[in-house]
């Protein structure tokens, strides 16, 4: 069965087809890591216990590590610091909690939501071990969603699962540098322009409107490439989410060729469409090769595969007018008086789709985890609560800056951990 997440968001409309949630897992990683933390089909040591979980590519350099040396590399992720390493030689010693492994299949937000709800993983699957257990999305779950297939012994009734955010991280419209003239301090891009340029409207480096930005300067007599995502992204969603609040009229160009492109929820209606000429491409890591590969392309990463990748960022303009780049500091920031949006006691979702702060970096997103409310075995709900708790520290903070990723605020942080305190239950 295929299971299609509730969201809030629509987008253009009609006789727009949704791309379908694909029988097979896509992966956005090397055949390296897949033998790692990711995908390892082997059991896990004696007495250890294996936690299982799938979604957003974007959490995957935090959780398991996706570069080869230090600070991206699998050793000293969060997972390889607080269970047991995949294989136990990548824990920089430990591990914090010698009790439990976790593993984690980088597929998206809507299939790690699709496999949490579900547990709908075809047999077999070299990608991801069952059950699965946890699921992470940056886009958060509305609430209607139920689980419909579990052998994790989930509450009752049906959606009474736990939905927390865990980290932040900044949408970077990253860039190609090849052939193009970039000030000292990068390219700087005001709302205006970065709109024209997802839209379609502005589709040469030598745009007026870019030299405007750049203090007068030319940049390049240069196409633009626009690169997006095609799989089903919590990337695309937070992105989409900003710029419907940000720009009322947010349209993609009405009247001009497009083509459909990614789907940043599985509803129909949720269907996000392109200018034609992007490229398309699968994964966070997909995304990040394609603009590394192409000269002159822009497109949206997370801000962990931006810096593992080491691809330039623009600079962006945010609502309160000035340009800030992308950083843990400035992704903090947009989240300062962040609240709970979501009237369920056992879930908490912000919004932050237009940061006001004058030192906010403009586009950003929570990454959410889900939890059941209740499971079978006791040792996977304390081994999830341990976690938390040990993450949203002092050394869970410092392994998420180096990565690209910006902490909780301190309230929102010891909101998170209370609810899973208090509704994940053996």
């Amino acid at each position: 069965m295929t299971f299609y997440p509730n969201r809030q968001l629509t987008y253009l409309a009609s006789s727009i087809s949704v791309l379908a949630i694909a029988t097979g897992l896509v992966v956005g990683q090397s055949a390296t890591h897949k033998s790692l933390a990711q995908t390892s089909t082997s059991a896990p040591p004696t007495g250890v216990t294996s936690i299982n979980g799938a979604g957003a590519s974007s959490i995957t350099t935090l959780f398991i590590g996706t570069g080869t040396t230090s600070p991206f590399d699998p050793k000293g992720s969060w997972f390889n610091t607080y269970g047991v390493g995949n294989p136990s030689s990548l824990n920089p010693p430990g591990p914090v909690n010698a009790a439990v492994t976790f593993r984690y299949a980088s597929v998206g937000s809507g299939k790690g939501l699709t496999a949490f709800f579900t547990q709908a993983v075809p047999a077999g699957s070299p990608t991801i071990n069952r059950p699965v257990s946890f699921a992470a999305s940056d886009d958060p779950v509305v609430g209607t969603e139920k689980v419909s297939g579990s052998p994790n012994n989930a509450g009752t009734p049906a959606n009474a699962y736990v939905q927390v955010p865990a980290i932040t991280v900044g949408i970077a419209l990253a860039y190609n540098p090849t052939g193009l003239k970039v000030p000292a301090g990068g390219i700087k891009l005001s709302r205006a322009t970065y709109l024209g340029i997802l839209q379609g409207n502005i589709i040469n480096w030598n745009d007026a409107k870019i030299k405007a930005d750049n203090g007068g300067a030319t940049i390049a007599n240069k196409p633009i490439v626009l690169v997006y995502r095609s799989d089903d992204s919590g990337t695309t969603f937070a992105l989409s989410s900003h710029l419907k609040a940000a720009f009322p009229t947010w349209n993609r160009g009405a009247g001009k060729k497009s083509i459909v492109g990614s789907v940043p929820s599985t509803i129909p209606g949720d269907t996000v469409v392109w200018p034609v000429g992007s490229k398309g491409a699968t994964g966070g890591g997909g995304a990040a090769t394609t603009i590394a590969t192409t000269p002159g392309a822009i497109g949206y990463v997370d801000s962990a595969t931006q810096l593992a990748k080491n691809l330039k960022a623009a600079v962006l303009q945010n609502k309160a007018g000035t340009y800030n780049a992308i950083s843990p500091t400035t992704i903090s920031n947009a989240f300062v008086g962040a609240s709970d949006q979501d009237a369920n006691a056992q879930r908490i979702k912000l919004v932050v789709t237009d940061p006001t702060a004058v030192n906010a970096y403009p586009i950003v997103t929570a990454t959410y985890v889900l939890f059941y409310d209740k499971y079978a075995d006791a040792k996977v709900a304390a081994g999830i609560k341990g976690l938390i708790g040990w993450a949203f520290g002092a050394t869970g903070d410092t392994i998420a800056k180096n990565r690209g990723y910006a902490p909780l605020p301190a309230a929102i942080k010891t909101l998170s951990q209370n609810v899973v305190n208090t509704y994940v239950k053996p």
